[in-house]
């Protein structure tokens, strides 16, 4: 027992030096650079978006921009994800195009962000909205926004299903893991 006493005092002592960085317990828009943080902005309907922002949306504002497309795909995920599951950006842009649906790319957090940045991709950037969510921890408000997406209500009882969401005429068809075979 004293060795674990021990080990979380060196281990709090050590966070609260900066030395250990937790990322994933919230949003993490407080890591952010001032450079970053400028990029960040509300999602505006009918508003032109530019590709050098990042617009923070939250599932009822993106269902209704999902309905100006006859195929939508929303792909909400985690960046620098490590699962099998996430590929890198240009699969689900070269997927949606062969496909004819609209993308929308919604990171699930600020964290490792740069890593997404790095990517340039062609497709407008989103952020899910943590704060219209309560600004609980990390899975709680992913799992209210995916919620949303699916036409549940917000805190049913998650089914995870993906990180995929799939529409047609502005409904929501399914979600997947991993993108469909043609």
């Amino acid at each position: 027992m004293r060795k674990h006493f021990i080990l979380f005092s060196i281990l709090f002592l050590l966070n609260s030096c900066g030395v250990i960085v937790m990322n994933g317990l919230s949003d993490d828009y407080n890591k952010l650079t001032d450079e970053q943080k400028a990029m960040v902005v509300s999602f505006k309907p009918d508003q032109p978006t530019d590709k050098n922002k990042i617009y923070v949306i939250t599932a009822s504002e993106l269902k209704q921009e999902v309905k100006k497309y006859p195929k939508a795909l929303v792909y909400t995920f985690a960046n620098s994800c490590s699962s099998e599951f996430c590929k890198p950006l240009y699969v689900y842009e070269n997927w949606a195009k062969e496909n004819d649906y609209k993308l929308f790319l919604v990171m699930v957090s600020y964290a490792n962000i740069e890593e997404t940045l790095l990517q340039n991709t062609p497709s407008q950037l989103y952020v899910i909205d943590s704060n219209y969510y309560g600004n609980g921890p990390f899975g709680k408000y992913v799992g209210y926004f995916q919620n949303e997406l699916k036409g549940l209500k917000y805190n049913a009882k998650e089914d995870w299903n993906g990180g995929l969401f799939f529409f047609k005429n502005g409904e929501f068809v399914n979600n997947l893991n991993e993108l469909p075979k043609n």
